[in-house]
């Protein structure tokens, strides 16, 4: 009996399977740079991928130097099958048109898939995490005679953009509501589609002005104080000017905290220095760094991140074009309200003599 049932799996799960096919197909992966186009001369030739299985463990493809055989190992080092990349190479292009075709569908199967998905020994299309990785490849390095294994994020261009950080309670900020004349539950009853720029601006029209009190989570601010002392109050800067309606964007809220001035006379900051800090969370988060795990401050499980693009090409950073990888990640996230009710922000609540606020950070692709 075939173990192998058609697999449903939504966009991500299947760009997931879908990059890994490719890389199989190709042998190789290229560079992108900030705007994601491919950079044709900086690619990294791939000699293994390791794809963790939840039935059968660590699994390694060996593509072997004919450039055609696949050798499929299991994790106790014996081969348990073979593929060949040409006939994988003649199925990815109908993978990738039916997984465009239903992108928007939140779970779909692809048939065509199904011989494929058997020959190479899977039988799930997202792979279990290796080392916190989605996908792991052992490259050659052109650069240095090394042959690293790097761990790799895969994020894809199909459907609605994904989001880079998620919303929990771990991501709340918590602000003292100073000088707020009006009344509590007025603000409190604001509803709608704006509700928390309209609350916000209600506050602000009756004399309240909002300053940092604390990050809820004790592990999310040690996490973002390893990118500087200061930058949990940046970081509650920036949320605060979104709700406030300052702009979305990362470049537009980075230039509202710059023409703070109170911020300026306290720091010194100049825009460059703003703009260092949050490339370096943006990708912390991308690689690794999330709100409720204290972080080691190192990226070592990752290698960077492949991009499934919506013509079907894919593309990679990690080290070596870290500065394109910031780059893209600043001028393509934006900040978003998440649910209030869900996640516990967003009213005016009294503590003792003091008012507070609590405002959610949740980042989302803009593409």
């Amino acid at each position: 009996m075939n173990e192998h049932k058609t697999i449903k799996g939504n966009k991500g799960e299947w760009s997931e399977f879908y990059a890994f096919i490719k890389i199989l197909a190709d042998r190789q992966i290229f560079a992108a740079d900030e705007n994601l186009q491919k950079l044709s001369d900086k690619f990294f030739t791939v000699l293994k991928i390791i794809r963790g299985e939840a039935k059968k463990g660590k699994l390694t493809y060996d593509l072997l130097p004919d450039g055609n055989e696949i050798a499929i190992y299991n994790e106790a080092g014996e081969k348990i099958g073979s593929a060949k990349s040409d006939n994988i190479k003649k199925e990815v292009g109908a993978i990738f048109s039916k997984m465009k075709e239903e992108a928007k569908t939140a779970a779909f199967s692809i048939s065509l898939a199904d011989n494929l998905i058997q020959e190479l020994g899977c039988t799930q299309i997202k792979a279990s995490s290796v080392n916190k990785a989605d996908l792991v490849l052992m490259i050659h390095d052109r650069i240095t005679p090394t042959t690293p294994e790097l761990g790799f994020s895969i994020k894809s261009l199909l459907g609605s953009p994904s989001t880079l950080l998620n919303a929990s309670g771990a991501t709340n900020f918590s602000f003292f509501v100073q000088g707020f004349k009006g009344d509590i539950n007025e603000v409190n009853k604001i509803e709608g589609k704006s509700k928390m720029r309209d609350r916000m601006k209600h506050i602000a029209s009756n004399g309240g002005i909002l300053k940092l009190s604390g990050v809820d989570s004790p592990v999310f601010k040690k996490n973002l104080s390893k990118i500087d002392t200061i930058f949990p109050e940046i970081m509650a800067e920036i949320v605060k000017a979104y709700y406030s309606g300052k702009g979305s964007t990362m470049e537009e809220l980075v230039t509202g905290v710059v023409e703070n001035k109170e911020f300026k006379q306290k720091y010194g900051y100049d825009k460059g220095d703003y703009e260092y800090k949050i490339k370096n969370f943006l990708v912390s988060v991308a690689l690794g760094m999330t709100p409720k795990k204290e972080w080691d401050g190192f990226t070592k499980a990752h290698g960077g991140y492949i991009v499934v693009k919506e013509d079907g090409e894919i593309v990679c950073y990690h080290l070596y074009n870290r500065d394109e990888f910031q780059n893209y990640l600043y001028k393509n996230t934006k900040l978003e309200t998440p649910s209030t009710t869900r996640h516990g922000f967003g009213d005016l609540y009294q503590e003792g003599d003091n008012l507070f606020m609590k405002l959610n950070l949740q980042v989302r692709f803009i593409r």
